[in-house]
């Protein structure tokens, strides 16, 4: 089961950015604007909020050491109580701003929070991604918590009080940690009753993802995946939709796609060079693929993204 986990959690590769430490004193309530591309994250360094979806379930209480995470970036509100009914808390529009931090003072009476955002990497599959919840909660429970947990909240608090050189990057790394033992959590037990992370959990398919990934320009076939995969092409070709959500020709069209995507946002390289570096021969059939899956040709995917 570990190396299930470590499987799946690898191609997800969370990257976080911690963008704002805050003192709150009540009454208080934020509300957070819906940002579809990004996983939200809202760490309790000391104190409690609840926080609440406008349109999920009852509000969720959140204690020292609690982590809540959005991962699809649907909007939230946080309050320093039960959200009131029908109100609704002012906004907070701290995305795209430079991060902005506040020394922790230790007052009993305020509530300490770190929040921020992460992305994970482009290799995570579909499988994962549309089963996640729309709020994820990680708890510290003292019954349970590890030295691992306890260092990471200790760590955190640490940086916050006394912010130094570098505090930033730190707290960067930490907080990814703390995603990913709430990730790790929400793995283990979906994995317990849900047959398509099992069938992307196989170590076989992890054999094919990587080949995939790692020389997207190769001339695949199902049957030359197949043969990677170890077993006929009509029994992988049905393993390989369960586990990613596509068909193998599918998902090296999209990932090559990805490929062009990334290069035509970080590269100067002209669309005929980038369609051969994706794997067209012919840049015709890359401009059609590419407007096909993307919605907008290569050059003013380049222009509006750039």
């Amino acid at each position: 089961m570990n190396n299930v986990i470590t499987h799946l959690l690898d191609l997800m590769r969370v990257q976080s950015t911690a963008y704002i430490a805050k003192n709150l004193s009540a009454p208080w309530g934020v509300y957070v604007d819906e940002y579809p591309n990004l996983a939200r994250f809202h760490f309790v360094v000391s104190g409690a909020t609840w926080i609440a979806m406008p349109n999920g379930g009852p509000a969720e209480k959140l204690n020292a050491g609690d982590i809540a995470i959005v991962p699809r970036g649907k909007a939230h509100s946080y309050y320093d109580q039960t959200p009131p009914q029908g109100t609704k808390p002012r906004n907070y529009p701290v995305v795209g701003r430079p991060p902005y931090f506040e020394r922790f003072h230790h007052d009993s009476e305020e509530t300490h929070l770190l929040c921020g955002y992460f992305e994970v990497s482009e290799t995570a599959p579909a499988t994962i991604l549309t089963r996640l919840p729309e709020l994820l909660i990680g708890r510290r429970c003292p019954a349970r918590s590890t030295k691992t947990s306890d260092l990471l909240v200790d760590l955190a608090a640490e940086e916050l009080a006394n912010p130094s050189t570098g505090f930033e990057i730190r707290l960067n790394r930490l907080t990814e940690m703390l995603c990913v033992q709430t990730l790790q959590t929400w793995l283990e037990e979906a994995l317990e009753d849900d047959d398509y992370l099992r069938a992307l959990a196989d170590p076989r398919t992890k054999i094919v993802l990587d080949h995939i990934h790692s020389d997207p320009t190769a001339d695949w076939t199902v049957e030359a995946l197949a043969e990677l995969y170890g077993q006929s092409r009509t029994a992988f070709t049905s393993h390989f939709k369960r586990a990613t959500g596509l068909s193998p020709m599918s998902y090296v069209r999209r990932w090559r796609l990805k490929r062009a995507c990334q290069m035509l946002t970080d590269t100067t390289l002209s669309i005929d060079e980038i369609a051969f570096k994706s794997g067209y021969a012919d840049s015709n059939a890359f401009n059609r693929a590419f407007k096909r899956t993307i919605g907008a040709s290569p050059g003013a995917y380049r222009r509006r993204e750039g």
